[in-house]
C-alpha cells in the first residue's frame, strides 16, 4: 500500500536531542578574517562600486520578435499540417504543385486581401490562401498571427511598396516559378524594381525555394 507523504515523513527517524548535536567552531577558525583598517576600507570601497553598478537584466523580446523567433522555428522544425509536423520545404513544394489551380480564386478556405499602395490611394483585392502566404513571407505570417489572435473576419489589409507588381509576386509565391519571375522582371525597369522592393517589404523567404 503508497504512503502518503505526511505518512513518511513520521516514519523518518527524529535528529538526537544530545548536547552532542551542538555545532562546535575551533577558536582559531575566525582570525583569518581579522583585518586592518586600511583593509576593510578597501573591502567596503569594493562593495560600494558593486552596489552602484546596475544590474544588465536581458531585454524584453518584443511581440515582433516573438513571432520572427516562431517563424525561423517553423522553418527549421517543419510545418504542422492537420496535426502532423510536415518538413518546411516539402509543404512548400506540396504547395507550389497545386497553386496555379487555386490562386485567386474563391475557394472554401480562401480570404479577401485588399492590398494598398504605399503613399498612394490604389490598391487591388484579391482571393488569397493564408498557408501560401504565411508560410513563405515573414509579414504575411505575422498577420495571419494577429488575425488568429484578436479573431478578426472579414476582409484583411496589407501595405506594399509597388501595387503594379504584385501580382507577379503572388504569382511567385503559388507557383515558385522562379524564371516567369525573373522573366517579368526584364520586361520593365519599374516592374523589376517594384518586385524587389515588394519582396523585400513582405520579407519573402527566397533563399531556401
Amino acid at each position: 500500500m503508497s504512503l502518503s507523504l505526511d505518512e513518511v515523513f513520521n516514519q523518518l527517524p527524529s535528529p538526537p536531542l544530545t548536547p552532542t548535536n551542538k555545532l562546535c567552531f575551533d577558536e582559531g577558525l575566525f582570525d583569518q578574517f581579522i583585518y586592518s583598517d586600511e583593509e576593510l576600507k578597501k573591502i567596503e570601497v569594493l562593495l560600494n562600486s558593486k552596489v552602484e553598478s546596475p544590474i544588465e537584466c536581458p531585454a524584453q523580446l518584443s511581440k515582433d520578435d516573438i513571432l520572427r523567433n516562431k517563424y525561423v522555428s517553423m522553418m527549421e522544425d517543419g510545418v504542422e499540417i492537420n496535426g502532423e509536423i510536415i518538413p518546411y520545404l516539402y509543404a512548400i513544394e506540396k504547395l507550389h504543385s497545386i497553386g496555379n489551380n487555386v490562386i485567386n480564386k474563391k475557394t472554401k478556405d480562401a480570404i479577401p486581401l485588399r492590398v494598398f499602395e504605399t503613399g498612394t490611394d490604389k490598391y487591388q483585392e484579391f482571393w488569397v490562401h493564408p498557408m501560401f502566404l504565411s508560410l513563405q513571407s515573414f509579414q504575411f505570417f505575422k498577420l495571419c498571427e494577429e488575425i488568429k489572435e484578436n479573431n478578426e473576419q472579414g476582409v484583411i489589409e496589407i501595405e506594399i511598396p509597388s501595387l503594379k507588381s504584385f501580382a507577379i509576386v503572388l504569382y511567385y509565391l503559388y507557383t515558385g516559378d522562379k524564371a516567369k519571375l525573373l522573366k517579368v522582371a526584364k520586361m520593365e525597369e519599374s516592374l523589376c524594381k517594384g518586385i524587389m522592393e515588394n519582396i523585400e517589404c513582405l520579407e519573402i523567404n527566397m533563399e531556401n525555394l
